[in-house]
């Protein structure tokens, strides 16, 4: 019996790109990274919790002047 291990895989189901290994590599490093830098520096957890409520305040109000203008 001769398995194929290389692309194939099975009909329907999209193969893993070749570039998505360095990809995650990449993206896990960068977390290490900035988990790191928010341990130094706790300040700066601070600022990006607040900039996540300030963005999600944003959005919302966004959302609530749109739908106010299309009923009226």
């Amino acid at each position: 019996m001769n398995i194929n291990l290389k692309g194939g895989g099975m009909p329907g189901i999209p193969s893993i790109p070749q570039n998505l290994p360095k990809l995650l590599l990449i993206i896990g490093v960068l977390l290490i990274g900035f988990g790191l830098l928010l341990l130094f520096y706790e300040w700066l957890l601070r600022y990006l919790v607040a900039g996540i409520f300030i963005a999600l305040g944003g959005l919302v109000l966004l959302i609530g002047s749109r739908a106010k203008r299309m009923l009226g």
